[in-house]
């Protein structure tokens, strides 16, 4: 079955590579941050440097394919203003690295030569697997225990095009995770029968799924493929 998979995967990797009219490598460096049963909401802060490389496959003007590989940490500490978490007082810290394929989708043409724009607002979605790794809980250093993870990413950004061969970027993305404990912070699991009388609030919720977030800046170099047109050499050479 992990044979299939496997060549499945490569036989999309490949078509999406023929299609591609230029390929278009390049890294990624910003903040990864945290939101859980410790702090909620988005906030870059605390955050923890993050680094992405990466490679987009852009099939037409408007969509993009990217796969890319990140490597960083993840850190958190009690930021919700209540008598619980004063006396919880929980941090952690986790190092993570994460594989995903994403979905670009481009609002202007910014490769266009007639129109000459440069610029274009993007939104993103995809797939991702991490593997986490998590190292402190508050001064007690963890073991190399690794859990696999699956989450969906998606965002927006804004890219801008140097001399149509350099794209820079600023991007937020969000990975929803389907994991309660990259903060090592979770409630019991809620009985069948009792429901919600199961959940201790004193170490957190247990239905309440942790995000993770990277808030960063891309450098990428786009090498152009000019197709050659089928049938287009002369049929009779006058060499």
């Amino acid at each position: 079955m992990n044979k299939h998979i496997s060549l499945f995967i490569l036989m999309f990797l490949y078509s999406i590579t023929l299609k591609c009219q230029f390929l278009e490598p390049g890294i990624s460096i910003g903040l990864n941050s945290y939101s859980g049963d410790l702090k909620r909401g988005y906030s870059p802060f605390p955050g923890s440097v993050g680094i992405e490389i990466f490679n987009r496959f852009n099939m037409s003007s408007h969509q993009s394919f990217k796969i890319s590989y990140k490597r960083g940490k993840i850190k958190g500490k009690d930021m919700i203003n209540d008598a619980l978490s004063t006396n919880r007082n929980m941090w952690f810290e986790s190092k993570f690295s994460e594989i995903s394929g994403k979905i670009e989708y481009n609002f202007l043409d910014y490769f266009d030569e007639i129109t000459k724009e440069n610029f274009t607002p993007y939104l993103f979605f995809g797939i991702a697997t991490t593997l986490l790794r998590n190292t402190k809980e508050r001064n007690n250093i963890l073991g190399d225990k690794n859990k696999m993870l699956m989450s969906i990413p998606f965002g927006t950004g804004f890219k801008y095009l140097i001399n149509k061969q350099f794209s820079i970027a600023l991007e937020f993305e969000i990975k929803k995770t389907f994991y309660d404990k990259i903060d090592i912070t979770s409630g019991p699991i809620p009985s069948s029968t009792q429901g919600n009388l199961n959940k201790n609030y004193q170490y957190g919720n247990y239905n309440d799924k942790d995000f993770y977030y990277f808030t960063g800046f891309s450098i990428s170099y786009i090498f152009y493929k000019i197709q050659c047109p089928k049938n287009s050499a002369p049929k009779n050479s006058i060499y």
